[in-house]
């Protein structure tokens, strides 16, 4: 028995296919994959601004083992160099056996030019519009990888007629740790490694079930990701690029973090038994379970006060722990509007999602232990926002799943001041201060949204993996 097998990409509706001399594997079925595959991720990208048009189609893309043996994986894509113009794609995402590999083959039924206003069929490589390329790296069981495919269009048009894709393949490779970016992606249980420079995707690394949340330490040396799906946190070492540490035994599917000023203690929500665990970040173990609202989502640190405030969103309100007692104070929860699903620290004010009530809760932040927390104003907003952000410049942005928009709000008059346009059913946020700019979580459309916050524009959209959800910055 062969150990040829079809992995299929995400393309459509999900189909299992059966043949006689190959196992077809959806992709994107949880656990289609078997127990000794790894999943891989292919990105297509046009680094240089391209003077010529070549559209052409994409059928399967084959890769051979260190046995000699061919591992099909079914792909229908139809690629435009001017659309990729400078610009990185997912080309598709699929399972592999585990194992070494050392070339990759394109089929191509189909190859076109523009040259002025008319366009032309191009040869076709042969056999049957086949091209091979030459590319060596290793699959590991349960783990995950990325491979980039650079075209030069220029030079993959030969005598004018045939085509040859120039690519230049090439593994994973993350260098630059001060300046990248993660997004944890719940429908493949990964992460996504970006290049804040660049704006391209870098690398993928595995981590536990429905990843949610994440956060990154104040040295950005350790990336914590909750896990909601296996009930564990898994630490990420950013040098080494892989999971270093798996938390367990600590509450019931964890959904967001957040962690103390000094980076000692990891805080986790866990909706499902109402609590907050605190974790010693350092050994891992459980200090701590605290009791707060029905279904705690968001949290945040307030370092000046030594406080944490949680957003329960089926109680409808905010508790308010004590960071040095571990304990609700007496004065909280504090009341805001339906289902609360975030919060953010500006100053005095701490600013609350309400997803069911499209509003934002100001809630006065007293300086004095004695004094009462209380909400000042509700700002109203575009439909279902899900996360605040505090900004640049005292701005607040809302990102608001309801009408896919970024609203931006300036705190001094509470009054929402721009709304802009990003992907589908936009989520977490994170910000770039020296780069200014603010990356906007798609959970939809699988993508991030790249504002730039001089011009207030999308300055560009780099694509992730499935229903992408958290998003954390290592600071420089």
């Amino acid at each position: 028995m062969t150990m040829q097998r079809t992995a299929i990409c995400f393309i459509g509706l999900m189909l299992a296919i059966t043949c006689v001399t190959s196992c077809a594997v959806e992709t994107h079925l949880k656990g289609s994959q078997g127990t000794n595959d790894g999943q891989v991720f292919l990105y297509l990208s046009c680094p240089r601004k391209s003077a010529v048009v070549i559209t052409f189609a994409v059928s399967n893309i084959s890769f051979m083992n260190n046995m000699g043996e061919w591992v099909d994986v079914a792909v229908e894509r139809r690629i435009d160099s001017a659309e990729l113009s400078e610009r990185q794609i997912k080309l598709c995402e699929f399972y592999l056996p585990a194992g070494r590999y050392e070339r990759m083959k394109w089929k191509i039924p189909e190859a076109r030019v523009k040259r002025g206003a008319k366009t032309f069929s191009l040869a076709l490589p042969e056999p049957e519009g086949e091209h091979v390329l030459d590319i060596e790296f290793v699959v590991h069981p349960r783990e995950s990888l990325a491979l980039f495919a650079d075209w030069n269009t220029e030079e993959s048009v030969f005598d004018k007629h045939l085509f040859k894709p120039v690519m230049a393949i090439r593994k994973q490779g993350i260098e630059i740790t001060r300046l990248l970016l993660y997004v944890t992606n719940s429908g493949d249980d990964c992460v996504t490694v970006i290049d804040r420079e660049k704006d391209i995707v870098v690398g993928i690394i595995a981590v536990g079930e429905s990843p949610m949340g994440i956060v990154t330490s104040r040295h950005g040396n350790r990336v914590y990701v909750a896990n909601s799906g296996s009930n564990s946190i898994s630490v990420i070492d950013t040098a080494a690029r892989t999971v270093i540490n798996t938390i367990r035994n600590f509450g019931y599917s964890p959904a967001e973090l957040a962690l103390s000023g000094d980076g000692r203690l990891l805080y986790a929500t866990n909706p499902h038994s109402d609590n907050v665990s605190v974790i010693d970040a350092f050994s891992g173990t459980v200090i701590r379970r605290i009791s707060v609202g029905e279904h705690p989502a968001g949290i945040t640190f307030d370092q000046d006060r030594d406080k944490i405030y949680v957003a329960n969103r089926a109680s409808n309100s905010v508790s308010i722990i004590d960071a040095k007692t571990f304990t609700v104070e007496p004065k909280s929860p504090v009341t805001v509007g339906l289902g609360p699903t975030s919060v953010a620290i500006c100053e005095d004010n701490l600013y609350v999602a309400n997803s069911g009530s499209n509003s934002i809760s100001v809630i006065d932040v007293p300086s004095r232990g004695d004094a009462s927390y209380r909400v000042t104003a509700t700002i109203p907003v575009a439909q279902r926002p899900v996360w605040v952000l505090s900004g640049l410049s005292r701005r607040i942005y809302v990102s608001s799943a309801g009408n896919n928009e970024v609203s931006f709000i300036y705190a001094s008059t509470l009054m929402v001041t721009r709304n802009i346009t990003v992907g589908a059913f936009p989520c977490h946020m994170a910000i770039d201060r020296l780069r200014r700019k603010l990356y906007v979580v798609n959970s939809l459309s699988e993508d991030v949204s790249v504002i730039d916050l001089v011009t207030k524009r999308v300055k560009t959209v780099i694509q992730v993996g499935r229903k992408p959800h958290g998003i954390a910055v290592i600071e420089e």
